[in-house]
């Protein structure tokens, strides 16, 4: 570990790093490593409680995390799981940023690599304190559970083109959980990723224009991956994870490659195309089609029956005799009880 890097991370999560094996580590030891004072250790522990990790003392032995061993990110397993891409390279991916914690991947590029980048950007952290949902939502993050991607793109065609991208990328996250043997995935317009009713991911979608004309678009995906029952009583809806449908850990950083890799080659894709490309592969997975559904917009509340998107990604409805064509930032659509 080089002076350079133990500077740049704070001491309590150079020792998660030593801990995430989920094996006995004497303070001694850890202390040792990292150039730090016993009691320094002592008081890192403290600070890894705020974010829900507990550590075990087993007096005599050392100390451990409570619980299973983490998985965490790792730029060069990511990069391997990279099978298009490379990054720094061509136009590609310009950069990767990894963070322990950080208060929302959106943000983060929005704020500091817009403006700046040379070419696209993705972002992922193990936690979010102030992670974003559509409509400003919160978006519970516990550590090291979950993925948290998002990808900064230079858009070159005008921001009125971009409409349908959220179905697009909705699109290409569920088939690419479904190509790693999650089972059952549907998508609800516009933005949520389901399984049987219990949402297992969302896509948040931020556009920023700069001005030389240039337009980004940041394009944020969570993934439920091995969160636990345990992990999400504050979830005020019903959830569920990869974990608990293939009854097995899943990788993040295998699925995190291959989620940005994907994620560029529809990026692509819809600059080229635009919506056309996915429309057919979002009808084979639309939760709504020919389903009642509660439209609330401006206040008020319509039932209505959902008939599909129109070819901009627009949600189509009926009710009372007249049909709507429905745009993603206007309303708020769910599935009749």
């Amino acid at each position: 570990m080089s002076e350079a890097r133990a500077r740049q991370e704070p001491l309590h999560w150079l020792i998660l790093e030593q801990l995430a094996d989920g094996e006995l580590h004497s303070g001694e030891t850890i202390a040792r490593r990292l150039g730090v004072s016993r009691t320094a250790v002592w008081k890192a522990f403290n600070k890894l409680e705020q974010f829900d990790l507990l550590v075990e003392h087993q007096r005599g032995v050392g100390y451990r995390l409570a619980g299973a061993a983490l998985d965490l990110l790792d730029a060069h397993q990511i990069r391997q799981a990279m099978p298009g891409i490379s990054v720094g390279k061509g136009e590609n991916l310009s950069a990767l940023r990894l963070f322990k914690e950080i208060p929302s991947t959106n943000q983060y590029l929005l704020d500091e690599e817009i403006g700046h980048a040379a070419g696209p950007v993705a972002c992922l952290a193990e936690y979010q304190h102030a992670g974003r949902g559509r409509r400003g939502r919160n978006w519970y993050s516990p550590f090291g559970a979950n993925l948290y991607c998002s990808l900064a793109w230079p858009v070159r065609s005008s921001a009125a083109d971009l409409s349908g991208l959220s179905l697009a990328v909705g699109v290409t996250v569920a088939e690419l959980l479904s190509a790693m043997q999650v089972p059952g995935i549907g998508l609800k317009w516009p933005n949520d990723l389901l399984v049987d009713g219990q949402k297992l991911g969302g896509i948040l979608i931020d556009l920023r224009g700069e001005a030389n004309g240039v337009i980004w678009a940041v394009v944020g995906v969570g993934i439920n991956v091995n969160m636990q029952a345990g992990d999400g009583q504050t979830i005020d809806q019903p959830w569920t994870s990869c974990q608990q449908l293939i009854a097995k850990p899943l990788s993040r950083n295998q699925l995190a490659g291959q989620l940005i890799d994907r994620l560029i080659s529809a990026m692509t894709c819809f600059e080229q195309q635009g919506f056309a490309a996915f429309s057919q592969r979002w009808h084979q997975l639309d939760l709504l089609v020919g389903k009642p559904v509660w439209v609330e917009q401006g206040g008020e509340k319509m039932a209505a029956l959902a008939a599909g998107v129109d070819a901009s990604g627009a949600l189509r409805v009926s009710s009372n005799g007249s049909s709507f064509v429905l745009h993603s930032g206007e309303v708020s659509v769910r599935a009749a009880d």
